[in-house]
């Protein structure tokens, strides 16, 4: 996954008494706290979901491995840190690595999906709050990222960035239950898959692709029983895109349209959303800290016809977007600066945001781990060097 280049919070822990010289280490055993830790001790905003219904947004959080809910009118112009309504959070709630969240006001359930470790999809009751086991729990293919829901249909979509596919679930699909039908193949354009939204009215689903096609062998009996490349390797790159399908394709479907090309500049897709009555859609442009708008039935090297970006809008890594018909304002949740950032629906250029929810003071920089695997000691320049 992907991590902010900015400055690290440094929080320290409680000082310690100096080792013993080094001979004499080998005496020291049992649980041995650290000196320091490098770490962010604030929530960072990922995915977002509206419920303009029962006026709630709700934001998963991959560093604290939470979900937090607020008032939809929530935030402001002040500094200070604006307090959720509820926060999941807890070794019982089963978040790990949270990617795509999103509502089901007609059932009353909150939807979240473990991208990088996890593997999973949980479901809680809208109203969870606390360290709350999930109400059901569906094991997904490695590195799932977005979800989007078709009540009408009574299923849900699922992006797969490792397989690059999507998968089509039941509603209440559960345990080790296989996929309805997958979009997957060389023809469906799907590349590295994050941000997809399954537009009920006009039977389409949407998909956001940041180009990476990578195929890699099965590592697991499930990956296997699901894709049918799962024995293929190889891979290659393609200019990020929105790939558009009909909401009843499977297996290698080409897509019904594409926005792909140097005037798009998408740079890095994530989270999309739909505005079926205004026909737009919403893409929240990571690489290029901006929030991209394209015409519903846009196709080929489309522009957009709005862009929400500069100094001014404070939008900053973003990863998820929102838009808010009942209201006319678009959402746009900052991975870079523990920020969710509130618009007018038609924002366009350098503008300043309406009201801000902040899950940290503001000024306060993010880590930017992003599922860090190693860390390494660079003497020369006395720097540590941690992929992600």
């Amino acid at each position: 996954m992907l991590a902010a280049s900015l400055p690290v919070q440094m929080c320290l822990a409680p000082q310690f008494d100096e080792p013993e010289p080094f001979e004499e280490l080998s005496s020291i055993s049992g649980e041995l706290p650290p000196v320091r830790l490098v770490t962010d001790p604030y929530p960072t905003f990922n995915g977002i979901a509206l419920d303009s219904v029962n006026n709630r947004i709700a934001m998963s959080d991959e560093n604290r491995k939470s979900v937090l809910v607020y008032d939809r009118a929530g935030g402001n112009s002040s500094s200070s840190i604006t307090s959720p309504l509820r926060q999941i959070i807890g070794p019982d709630s089963q978040i790990g690595y949270i990617a795509g969240v999103t509502f089901d006001p007609a059932h009353r359930e909150l939807y979240a999906v473990n991208n990088d470790l996890d593997d999973r999809i949980v479901v809680f009751n809208d109203d969870a709050h606390g360290d709350i086991k999930p109400k059901r729990r569906l094991y997904v293919p490695h590195q799932a990222w977005g979800l989007s829901l078709n009540p009408a249909a009574d299923q849900f979509a699922i992006s797969v960035q490792q397989l690059s596919m999507v998968a089509i679930y039941r509603r209440e699909a559960e345990g080790l239950e296989a996929p309805l039908r997958i979009i997957e193949g060389p023809d469906t354009g799907l590349a590295d898959p994050h941000g997809i939204h399954w537009d009920a009215k006009h039977h389409e689903l949407v998909v956001a692709n940041h180009g990476n096609s990578s195929v890699i062998a099965s590592y697991s009996a499930y990956d296997a029983g699901v894709s049918s490349r799962a024995q293929s390797v190889g891979g290659h790159f393609l200019p990020p895109s929105l790939t558009v399908f009909q909401d009843t394709a499977e297996t290698n479907a080409k897509p019904l349209r594409t926005i792909q090309g140097q005037h798009t500049r998408l740079n890095w897709p994530m989270g999309i959303d739909v505005d079926t009555e205004h026909n737009e859609i919403a893409v929240a442009d990571n690489g290029d800290n901006s929030i991209l708008i394209f015409r519903r039935s846009a196709s080929g090297d489309a522009a957009p016809v709005r862009i929400i970006r500069g100094p001014g809008t404070g939008i900053v890594s973003p990863m998820g977007v929102a838009i808010d018909v009942k209201n006319d304002e678009i959402w746009v949740a900052n991975y870079g600066d523990h920020t969710a950032a509130v618009y007018s629906r038609t924002a366009n250029g350098n503008v300043t945001p309406k009201r801000i929810i902040r899950n940290a003071p503001q000024g306060t920089p993010t880590g930017g781990f992003g599922n860090p695997y190693a860390v390494a000691y660079d003497s020369k320049r006395d720097q540590l060097l941690v992929p992600n």
